[in-house]
């Protein structure tokens, strides 16, 4: 048989052409693929992954980005989404968008499309979210209208923001689950086991990350989002099973720097989502109680970076399992749950379709607008006490895709000084740092820097104050000056220590960064022994200050290695400057031999989770024994406590949460020479008890008679809602070592406590009245705060009780609290 050449070519044409117009029919929907209807069961997270790969390697109008990994090794992935003509033009679309936004300087415009970005899960237990990605991700290649909306905008779908969260949900909600599902709420089903799947490996909320950046899944996921600037950004969330939706318009209050444009494009989404629900008659509601103002949110974060952003909420989460029953004898199902998240997401793609040329133009309009501020830049001064500190700031501002720099010439300006909380002149010179508002994130910067929030509602969602100064205790100045700067250069001054010929007497080592906490862990894991000083002293010509560490080679000559390489190492690992000294006689202050030089012992340290216990206010402080000064802790639960010999530990520490049938065990050891910290409620267990020697302190405030409808507005009197407070430290006691004369807190509760009396022990940390620094607080609380203690020590048997009002390592970003609580462990009680 004779074959013809050109008959072949056209057949294997035709093949490819037909594999190309029909590929679509090989994509099975998520009920094939999953064996059942999304709503019938809740999809472990690699399933879902899964099948967004399934659709992928089956569509020309899907890739799939890989872009993490979990603390648990769960992968993070999302799908980009539009026409095959766009994706083959993918990277032209997306640098044509930065381009608009600014990150790229030469021209890149190219493909312009508006950028619609839709995240789910981003609390692990409101499940629904991931079950409506994979709806949305069917419909979009399968749909007409959908097809239609493609060719002009492409969309981001991340089905699960939180894997860790999400599996341990569903893993217990499987493992519980009554055959058929139970819709009675009194069913095992409907109360998930402490902690809950609402939260990341570490027990943080995600969803209060995306400035900060502390875990792993926000640092991925944004280093993703920057590739490509989204127009739109929604986060969606699941609320109370009562609650009917939330869409946008958000409540009150909106930041001062979001435009009127991002104002009104809520309302033209808010409208389109409205008609949907309208045809479905679904219950709904706009304005209220999720605001705008706090910055690491879903959609404050992507609305400061210039998109539209927006929170939707679906009622059910952690309690609706697959059915649930409603107050108002209505079952709610996952079924309902799934649609009503997949109609709300598909509307929004809609009307992006509808607006694209305008959001193309404003979004531009974003970054190459300055407003109109006060203050044009920010001085950090530098310090070469704290130039880790300030390292740490600037990773975070360039994970912002902050510019900063260097001030090309010395000079001086007036503005507002962070510290003292007052407008003063002040100098600069070419080693501080400058941070501009003439750059494309102009009102992002203005947000994280400001010194007071405009705040137009004082019922607000979360915090109301956050400037980066008063996180890091940094010497920083607000200029009203547009103060030039040239291009930072990270110029390292640390030259790597060599080992000595001779053995040096001492090592001595200043302290006064979170970082350096970690290193003492560090050189206590090495079985070293270490002391610090009560005392400032001086040897070899250097002064140091309380809290400085010595390790001297007296103390140190049982070591197997020689003790100074060890050291070291350490200090070279830390890039951290150490003094070798030939004796242990001080020209001032008190020798290495004296009893004011006291050994530190390594610790034990137990820290305690379980029921009663806020799940964050534990997650924060694993993440802080884990993560940040990486010092070894036995975590235990509540619900086997009274079963373990506290013997075994040194040190204690009790998160936000209740104690109480656990305290006079507790106290018993602290009488014994233990050590415990609470915090927060815990704290506040402790002192209500009776055998204590803190006390609460009572509201002088009488009760009002009020209106009802004012009821919530009349309590704000004796709210905090996460303000900034400087706490006025006795810099003489071990627990405010390294600090300054005062630190700053972020007070998130309105939890007072009474000085003790000066024979209980030790007031470290005082409020006054100058110590209100932004945000807001209720006047009543305002003037009764006045004269109480963040941090105080009470001397209990041979043993002691920290107390600490307000945890000093907040979420996890709150750096400038690290080193109290380091000294908490470590130094008290020494």
């Amino acid at each position: 048989m004779i074959i013809n050449p050109r008959l072949t070519l056209l057949s294997f044409l035709f093949l490819v052409l037909h594999n190309v117009v029909f590929c679509q029919d090989v994509i099975q929907s998520p009920k094939v693929f999953l064996g059942y209807e999304l709503g019938e069961k809740f999809t472990y997270h690699h399933k879902a992954v899964d099948y967004f790969r399934h659709v992928s390697d089956n569509s020309n109008q899907v890739t799939i980005k890989n872009y993490g990994e979990t603390n648990e090794r769960r992968h993070l992935v999302a799908a980009v989404i539009s026409s095959a003509a766009n994706i083959k033009q993918l990277e032209v679309i997306r640098n044509s968008n930065l381009y608009s936004a600014g990150y790229l300087n030469r021209s890149a415009k190219g493909n312009d499309k508006p950028i619609v970005w839709l995240s789910y899960n981003i609390h692990g237990d409101e499940a629904a979210g991931t079950e409506a990605a994979l709806k949305t991700l069917y419909y979009l290649i399968t749909n007409e209208d959908a097809q239609q909306w493609l060719e002009d905008v492409v969309v981001i779908l991340d089905p699960c923001e939180n894997p860790d969260g999400r599996d341990r949900y569903v893993n217990w909600y499987n493992m519980v689950q009554n055959q058929p599902a139970n819709p009675t709420l009194n069913s095992i089903e409907h109360h998930q086991p402490w902690p809950g799947g609402r939260f990341n490996h570490y027990l943080f909320d995600l969803n209060r990350d995306w400035a900060w950046q502390t875990q792993v899944e926000s640092i991925a996921r944004i280093k993703l989002y920057q590739q490509w600037m989204p127009q739109i950004h929604v986060d969606l969330h699941e609320m109370g099973i009562n609650s009917p939706y939330f869409f946008a318009p958000a409540a009150v209050p909106y930041h001062e720097s979001i435009t009127d444009w991002q104002r009104d494009f809520l309302h033209i989404t808010g409208t389109n989502n409205a008609k949907y629900f309208d045809e479905n008659g679904w219950l709904y509601f706009t304005k209220e109680v999720f605001d705008l103002l706090y910055p690491s949110y879903g959609d404050t974060w992507p609305t400061f970076n210039g998109a539209i952003g927006m929170t939707y909420e679906q009622g059910g989460s952690k309690q609706a399992g697959l059915h649930v029953h409603q107050e108002t004898g209505n079952i709610l199902s996952l079924v309902d749950r799934v649609e009503h998240h997949f109609t709300s997401s598909v509307s929004t793609i809609e009307a992006t379709y509808k607006n694209r040329k305008r959001l193309m133009k404003e979004f531009e309009n974003y970054f190459k607008t300055r407003p109109n501020e006060k203050y044009q830049s920010y001085i950090i001064k530098y310090s070469k006490e704290k130039k880790r500190t300030i390292a740490t700031l600037l990773e975070l501002l360039d994970n912002q895709n902050i510019k900063y720099g260097h001030p090309r010439t010395k000079g001086s300006a007036s503005g507002f000084d962070f510290m003292n909380n007052k407008d003063s002149s002040f100098s600069y010179n070419q080693k501080d740092i400058v941070v501009r508002l003439d750059q494309p994130l102009s009102r992002f910067v203005k947000v994280l820097f400001e010194p007071n929030t405009l705040v137009e509602d004082s019922l607000t969602y979360d915090l109301t104050a956050w400037a980066l100064p008063y996180i890091y205790e940094l010497e920083a100045y607000a200029s009203t000056s547009d103060i030039d700067g040239r291009q930072y250069e990270q110029k390292s001054s640390f030259i790597e220590h060599t080992i000595p010929e001779n053995v040096p007497y001492a090592i001595v080592m200043d302290y006064h960064d979170g970082d350096d906490v970690k290193i003492l862990g560090a050189l206590l894991q090495d079985n070293l022994v270490v002391r610090f000083a009560t005392h400032p002293f001086k040897v070899n010509g250097k002064e140091y200050d309380r809290g400085s560490l010595i390790i001297t080679k007296g103390e140190n000559v049982s070591r197997y290695l020689r003790y100074d390489k060890e050291i070291i190492e350490i200090a070279n690992n830390f890039e951290k400057e150490i003094n070798l000294v030939t004796t242990g006689f001080v020209e001032q202050g008190k020798d290495f031999g004296s009893s004011s030089v006291r050994y530190i012992k390594p610790v034990k340290i137990a820290l305690i989770g379980g029921d009663g216990v806020s799940p964050t206010a534990y997650g924060e402080l694993w993440y802080y024994m884990e993560q940040v000064i990486q010092y070894p802790v036995t975590t235990l639960r509540t619900d086997y406590l009274s079963s373990i010999n506290l013997s075994e530990y040194d040190v204690i520490i009790l998160p936000s949460g209740s104690f109480d049938k656990h305290n006079s065990k507790l106290l018993i050891f602290v009488k014994n020479g233990g050590k415990i910290i609470a915090l927060e409620r815990a704290a506040n267990g402790l002192a209500a008890n009776s055998q204590t020697s803190m006390k609460l302190k009572k509201s002088s405030s009488k009760a009002k008679e009020v209106r009802y409808e004012e009821a919530d507005r009349s309590s704000s009197a004796r709210l905090v809602e996460g303000s900034i407070y400087k706490v006025h430290l006795d810099d003489s006691h071990p627990l405010s070592f390294g600090n300054d004369d005062d630190v700053h807190i972020m007070k998130r509760n309105s939890r007072m406590f009474s000085p003790l009396r000066p024979d209980d022990g030790w007031n470290v940390g005082k409020i006054k009245k100058d110590s209100h620094i932004s945000g807001f607080v209720g006047n009543e609380l305002k003037k009764d705060l006045v004269g109480t203690v963040a941090f105080s020590v009470e001397e209990y048997g041979r043993g002691q009780i920290i107390y600490m009002s307000d945890s000093p390592v907040f979420r996890g970003f709150w750096h400038s609290g690290q080193l109290i609580l380091g000294n908490a462990i470590f130094f008290v009680g020494q």
